[in-house]
């Protein structure tokens, strides 16, 4: 940007400016810069630019998990399909979390609702359709944090292929790709693909996110927490999505009632659908691996969910702290860690979160645009790394695991599979050192 762009910035450039200056943006949900009109032109580069990542994406989909097949069209998406069967048994008054099969439909009743309309549609366009709509939810992640032209298509499309959350999540036809996406796009400022101003209000992504998983919530706490003084634009940020997930929470409750009642009287009781099979061996919470440790009984599991709940507020503390920095996509996504770790359930697809990390870790080789960080000590960079790397490889899978066999595990295994646990609390707990630290060598906005 020359000397006479920065003199024509709007008022609202010269706030930021001055706000990045102090130490903090001023609103950082209005800092993403719209993008130019959406010309013909600008459609078939988008889709040009998109085009490896979904052909990649649709691969991976159709084949990763349990022999599915490209050619022709048969991919095995067992999430997708509990979906779908959640929305047809709603559809016809029917208990959606009293489904035919092993696996059940963990989820609140707005998702059931939301999945109605593809238990109408031809199971091979939903499978079509979804997947896309995840690898443009990917695509739209790196954008948000300054990628664009080859450079998004070509780490897009590796992206996708060889991170093991992303590819698993497409092949199950999961959906934390789309809660991941909604969050970043909500609350990450940057670059925007569509033109002209944002067009709901912040903090309502966030809450549709919610409201379809019970984890995001924990951004709630981030952004009540960030507020300094009266209905700032952190604040206004929580009270929206607070009361989006609300609204779509009690829309469901009017809409199916016994199946609300059921859902949530459950939950209340501390039943989340899933028995013991929480210890399996590719749940990688800090839950999972406490009961793992100390056996299954009641105990152990209060044990446990006070454990999560220490982590949530650490991740959301350490995350209003470096938002306040003016470092908000890297808050975001620490902020996103806690809320897997804290979670009695992360799969290890769920564990989307390491895109963004990486893109926060590798500001030197991203565009100058993006509101990267600088000042990252070597050390915190390579553990960083290190986390990253051991998602995306997944050492722990090579343990013997199933019918509870977590629990006569040796402790060197228990160590193993509570590795991943363990190097987010640390960069968790090293995030917070670093921002809090005295002097002028703290890491700041790029």
């Amino acid at each position: 940007m020359g000397p006479s762009t920065r003199r024509s910035a709007t008022p609202t450039s010269s706030a930021t400016s001055s706000s990045r200056r102090r130490g903090r943006w001023a609103n950082p949900f209005t800092d993403s810069e719209p993008g130019p009109p959406l010309t013909p032109r600008r459609l078939l580069a988008g889709f040009l630019i998109s085009l490896p990542a979904i052909l990649i994406g649709l691969y991976v989909g159709s084949t990763t998990f349990r022999g599915g097949t490209l050619f022709p069209w048969d991919p095995v998406m067992v999430d997708l399909e509990v979906y779908r069967l959640a929305g047809r048994t709603l559809l016809d008054g029917g208990d959606p979390y009293h489904l035919p099969g092993s696996l059940p439909f963990l989820y609140p009743p707005i998702a059931a609702l939301l999945a109605v309309p593809m238990a109408l549609l031809p199971l091979a366009l939903v499978e079509v359709v979804w997947t896309v709509g995840g690898v443009l939810a990917v695509l739209a992640v790196l954008h948000r944090f300054g990628l664009s032209g080859m450079r998004l298509s070509l780490i897009g499309a590796a992206t996708i292929f060889v991170t093991e959350p992303v590819n698993q999540t497409l092949s199950f036809g999961q959906v934390g790709i789309f809660l991941v996406a909604l969050v970043v796009l909500d609350l990450v400022p940057g670059p925007r693909i569509l033109p002209g101003r944002r067009l709901l209000p912040p903090g309502v992504l966030t809450g549709l996110a919610a409201a379809v998983k019970l984890t995001p919530a924990i951004f709630w706490l981030m952004l009540l927490g960030a507020g300094r003084r009266g209905l700032d634009p952190e604040r206004r940020a929580g009270l929206v999505s607070i009361a989006t997930a609300a609204a779509l929470t009690l829309a469901a409750a009017a809409i199916a009632p016994a199946t609300s009642l059921d859902f949530w009287g459950r939950l209340a009781h501390g039943d989340t659908g899933l028995g013991n099979s929480f210890v399996y061996f590719t749940n990688q919470s800090v839950m999972a691996d406490v009961v793992r440790v100390l056996g299954i009984g009641r105990g152990s599991q209060l044990a446990a969910l006070a454990a999560c709940a220490v982590v949530a507020l650490l991740g959301a503390w350490v995350g209003l702290l470096w938002h306040r920095r003016g470092m908000t996509g890297f808050a975001v996504s620490l902020c996103g860690l806690a809320g897997l770790l804290a979670s009695p359930v992360s799969w290890s697809h769920h564990f989307v979160w390491v895109v963004p990390i990486a893109l926060c870790l590798a500001g030197p080789l991203l565009p100058r645009q993006v509101g990267r960080v600088r000042g990252l000590p070597r050390w915190f960079q390579i553990l960083g790394w290190v986390f990253v790397g051991w998602v995306v490889i997944a050492p722990y899978k090579q343990l013997p695991g199933g019918a509870d066999l977590e629990l006569s595990w040796s402790p060197l295994q228990n160590l193993i599979a509570s590795t991943t646990a363990l190097l987010g609390l640390v960069i968790l707990i090293t995030a917070a050192i670093l921002i809090l630290r005295p002097g002028e060598r703290r890491p700041t906005a790029g």
